[in-house]
C-alpha cells in the first residue's frame, strides 16, 4: 500500500511539475488571456452599465446587443474558414487589431451613459463592437491555446478564468470610468501579449488526445445551441427586471458560476484519461446546467445560487469548446481547428441569443423547465447513440481502435504505407481503405470512425478514383497485389 502511495504521490508531483512547465512555457499566452478574461468581466459584469444601457423593457438590451454582433461576426469567420481551410486568426495580424480597435472603442460608447448622457444609437453601437470585437478574440483563444497541446488545455483554462475573475473583483470597486480605463489598458495587453505569443511562441508538446473521442461534431454543436439557449433564457429570466439590484444579483450569479467553472476545468483535467468527451459534458456540463435551469423554474424567483450554478455548467461548456475543437482537429485531419472553433463558438451565442430574445411572457418557471427537459432528453439520446454504435462494432468484432485489425496480411502498417505511396491516398482515406478491404459495410466504417454516411461515400469516391478501379473487388485486389508484390 505504502507502495501504490508513494507511485501516486510521486505521478502527482510529475503532472505538477509538468504542468508548471505548461504554464511557464506559454506565459504570454497566459497573461493576455487573463487580461482578456478581466477586461471581458469588467464589461459584461458592470451593474452600473447594464442598468443604464437597458434599451427595452425587461430585457439587457447590451446583453442582447453584445450577442448579436458575436453571432454576425463568427458567423463570417465560419463561412470565411470553411472556404479558405488555410487560413488561420492567429497568422492574420488584423485579427489583432480588429480585436483592440472594436474592444476599445466599445468601452467609450458603452461608458458615454453613465456618465449622464444617455444615447439609445450610441449605446447599440458599442454593444455590437464590442460582441464583434470578442468575436476575435474568442477565436485567437482557440488557435493559440491549442499550441501547448491538447492534454493541459482544461487546466490552463482553469487558472485564466479564476485570474480574470480577480483581476475583475479588485478594479471593481474603481469608479465606473476608472473601470472602463483598466479595461481599455487590459485590451491593449491582451492583444499585445497574444500577438507576440503567436509570433515568437513554438508548440511545447507532440498533439495527443488523452480522452476517448465519441463525439462528432453534429452533437457539439447541438450540445452548444442548447447550453447557449439555457444561458440566455435563465439570463432574462432570473433577472426579473433591469434595475440595478436586479442586475448585481445576476452578475453576482455570473462571478460565483465561473468560479465553479474552474472547479470543474480542474477536474475534466484530473479525470481526462478517464472519460469520453461525451462523458465529461455528461458529468461536468449538463447537470448544472439542468439543475440549475430546475431550481430557477420551481423558484420562479431572483435567485443568485439556481443562475450561479446555471453559469458554472454554461461556462465550463464554453470554455471545453476549445478543447473539444482542438481534440476533433487532432483526431480528424479533415476537419480545420478554426473552423471547428469558429463553429461552435457561432452555434453557442446563436443559442444564447435565442434564449435571451424569448418574450418575457413565456420566460417563466414553464419554459425554464420545458428547456430543462429538453437539454436532458436531447444529450442522453445522443449519448445513448454513440455507445450503442460502439457496442455494435465490439459485437461484429471490431475492437475499440477500428484500425487494429490482425490476421490480414494485406493490412499490416507497411501494406498501408505501400497504398500512401502508390495511390496518394491520404492518412484518412488509407484508412477507410484498410476497412473496405476486410469488407466492413459503410454503416461501420462510420460509426467506427465517427462520421456520417456520406462522409465515407465521398472518400470512397476519392479512393475508387486514385486507385482506378470501379468496385470494391477491385478495389480489394489492386489493394492485395501491393501489399504481396510492395
Amino acid at each position: 500500500m505504502r507502495g501504490e502511495n508513494s507511485l501516486d504521490n510521486e505521478r502527482g508531483r510529475g503532472l505538477l511539475t509538468e504542468a508548471m512547465e505548461v504554464l511557464r512555457g506559454n506565459l504570454l499566452l497566459v497573461l493576455g488571456s487573463i487580461a482578456w478574461w478581466g477586461s471581458h468581466y469588467l464589461l459584461l459584469w458592470n451593474a452600473r452599465i447594464a442598468a443604464v444601457d437597458s434599451l427595452i423593457s425587461g430585457y439587457d438590451g447590451r446583453f442582447v446587443l453584445t450577442i448579436a454582433g458575436t453571432v454576425i461576426a463568427l458567423g463570417v469567420a465560419t463561412l470565411v474558414s470553411r472556404r479558405k481551410p488555410q487560413f488561420t486568426f492567429a497568422g492574420w495580424r488584423g485579427s489583432y487589431v480588429v480585436f483592440a480597435v472594436c474592444a476599445s472603442v466599445a468601452l467609450g460608447l458603452l461608458v458615454i451613459p453613465a456618465l449622464g448622457e444617455s444615447n439609445p444609437m450610441v449605446t447599440a453601437g458599442g454593444a455590437v463592437l464590442s460582441g464583434v470585437g470578442n468575436s476575435f478574440m474568442l477565436l485567437l483563444c482557440g488557435e493559440l491555446h491549442a499550441r501547448m497541446g491538447v492534454r493541459f488545455m482544461p487546466l490552463v483554462f482553469a487558472v485564466e478564468t479564476v485570474a480574470g475573475v480577480a483581476v475583475f473583483f479588485l478594479l471593481s470597486w474603481l469608479p465606473v470610468v476608472g473601470e472602463m480605463a483598466a479595461s481599455a489598458v487590459l485590451i491593449v495587453i491582451a492583444a499585445v501579449s497574444c500577438y507576440a505569443y503567436a509570433r515568437f511562441a513554438r508548440p511545447m508538446y507532440a498533439d495527443r488526445v488523452p480522452a476517448k473521442v465519441d463525439m462528432t461534431v453534429k452533437p457539439l454543436v447541438v450540445l452548444a445551441v442548447l447550453t447557449g439557449f439555457a444561458y440566455g433564457l435563465v439570463r432574462t429570466f432570473a433577472a426579473g427586471g433591469l434595475e440595478h439590484s436586479g442586475a448585481s444579483a445576476g452578475m453576482e450569479s455570473e462571478y460565483i458560476g465561473t468560479c465553479i467553472c474552474a472547479l470543474l476545468l480542474v477536474a475534466v483535467f484530473l479525470l481526462q484519461g478517464r472519460q469520453s468527451l461525451f462523458e465529461q459534458c455528461l458529468l461536468f456540463v449538463v447537470p448544472l446546467v439542468a439543475t440549475g435551469m430546475l431550481l430557477v423554474s420551481l423558484h420562479g424567483v431572483i435567485d443568485v445560487v439556481p443562475t450561479a450554478i446555471n453559469t458554472g455548467g454554461f461556462a465550463c461548456f464554453f470554455n471545453l469548446m476549445w478543447y473539444f475543437a482542438a481534440v476533433l482537429a487532432v483526431r480528424d485531419k479533415k476537419y480545420r481547428l478554426t473552423f471547428l472553433v469558429a463553429l461552435l463558438f457561432f452555434s453557442s451565442q446563436l443559442g444564447q441569443m435565442l434564449g435571451a430574445l424569448v418574450p418575457t411572457q413565456f420566460s417563466n418557471a414553464f419554459s425554464s423547465g420545458l428547456t430543462y427537459l429538453l437539454l436532458l432528453v436531447s444529450t442522453l439520446f445522443m449519448y445513448y447513440r454513440a455507445k450503442t454504435a460502439q457496442k455494435n462494432l465490439d459485437k461484429d468484432g471490431m475492437s475499440e481502435d477500428p484500425f487494429s485489425i490482425e490476421g490480414e496480411e494485406c493490412l499490416e502498417d507497411s501494406a498501408v504505407d505501400a497504398w500512401i505511396q502508390r495511390f496518394g491516398f491520404s492518412a484518412r482515406e488509407a484508412q477507410i481503405a484498410m476497412l473496405l478491404a476486410r469488407r466492413m459495410p459503410y454503416k461501420q466504417i462510420s460509426a467506427g470512425l465517427f462520421i456520417s454516411d456520406n462522409t465515407v461515400k465521398t472518400h470512397v469516391r476519392n479512393i475508387y478514383k486514385k486507385a482506378d478501379v470501379s468496385s470494391r473487388e477491385e478495389l480489394v485486389e489492386a489493394l492485395r497485389d501491393i501489399a504481396k508484390n510492395g
